[in-house]
Formats: C-alpha cells, sequence, structure tokens
C-alpha cells in the first residue's frame, strides 16, 4: 500500500467511525432552564374581591411554570429601569410603593422577593431601604434578612432582620442604631 492510501484508508475509517448526536428536539429545548414566557413592559395587577393587592410593572418579565413552583421574574433592562410595585392594604387603599432592580414573584404562595437598592415607601412618609426585601401577601408583612435602614417622621433606625406589616407601621428589628426625634416642647411640660 502506498503511503497516499494508507492515509485516506486512515481517515476514512476514522470519519466513519464518529457518533452523530442529532439536534436537541422543541421539547427537550423547551423543557431546559429557560423562561416559558416573555414579556416586555409587561403590567401585573392582583386583586382579592374586587379590590387591588398588587400593581407591578418592569421593563422585561420572564414566566417560569414548574412542577413545584411558578413565578415570575421582573427586571429593568439596560436603560437602568426599575420595577414598581404598588402594594394595597386590604380596603384596598395604597399602602406602600416598592422599587427594587428584581422582582421574583411566586404565584401559588402570593410572595414576592425584591433584590437590589431595594426602597418601600408607605404612607406617612416611612421608608425602608435594603438590599432585599420580601413581602406575603397572605401574612400581609414584610422583611428582610439582611440589614435594612427605617426613616420616619420622628426617627431613623438601622437594623438587620426587619419584620413589618405592609404598611410598615409595625416595625421591629435586631442589633439597632438609630436616632429618634425629641420634640422639645412636649418635654418641658
Amino acid at each position: 500500500m502506498t503511503g497516499r492510501a494508507v492515509v485516506a484508508l486512515t481517515v476514512a475509517l476514522l470519519t466513519g467511525c464518529t457518533r452523530q448526536v442529532p439536534p436537541p428536539s422543541i421539547d427537550v429545548v423547551q423543557t431546559q432552564d429557560g423562561p416559558d414566557q416573555e414579556s416586555w413592559n409587561p403590567t401585573y395587577f392582583i386583586s382579592e374581591e374586587g379590590r387591588p393587592r398588587v400593581h407591578i410593572r418592569a421593563s422585561y418579565m420572564a414566566y417560569f411554570d414548574r412542577a413545584d413552583s411558578t413565578y415570575m421574574v421582573l427586571s429593568g433592562l439596560d436603560d437602568g429601569a426599575r420595577v414598581v410595585v404598588d402594594i394595597f392594604d386590604a380596603r384596598g387603599d395604597s399602602a406602600a410603593v416598592l422599587t427594587a432592580d428584581r422582582v421574583i414573584f411566586y404565584d401559588r404562595e402570593r410572595r414576592m422577593v425584591a433584590r437590589g437598592n431595594v426602597v418601600a415607601v408607605a404612607r406617612e412618609g416611612r421608608r425602608v431601604e435594603s438590599e432585599q426585601l420580601e413581602w406575603s401577601e397572605f401574612e400581609r408583612s414584610v422583611s428582610t434578612p439582611g440589614f435594612a435602614r427605617i426613616d420616619m417622621p420622628d426617627r431613623h433606625l438601622e437594623g438587620y432582620g426587619l419584620q413589618a406589616d405592609e404598611d410598615l407601621t409595625n416595625v421591629r428589628l435586631t442589633n439597632v442604631t438609630g436616632t429618634v426625634l425629641v420634640d422639645d416642647d412636649e418635654d418641658m411640660q
């Protein structure tokens, strides 16, 4: 056998012995980690007995429907837009407005996790800032697993592990530091 014949036979054997992998099917691609649905500039409403509970606005939404959970990931896009969430109390009145870089809303649990530069502003000027804030519709409460800063008309508090009702009227923190404003007129009486 000549050198060329040996090379040709070797190439033929090597290419003939490779395993051809078929391209993935549509079903396989759809069951991977990507979202089931996507939407741009979505508005999402939740109501209870005809009264609003939550109104969410974002630049982008990815919807995931999994066997163990159904959830939406909402975010702003590259333009610096933020997710805006209006939370309403049991009467349908505004309880708080929350802004964040990203919000995950767990539909079955009626629970929301806001992440990234979270700011919640409630009635009467109560304000919470944190990197993460969780809201439970069923418990009508908010919490932060980490550090939180709270500003109220008469005090400024900082601490960890915030637990509060959804309109931020009853607040509990651990490892608290803060400033309380005292009205001098009341102290003089």
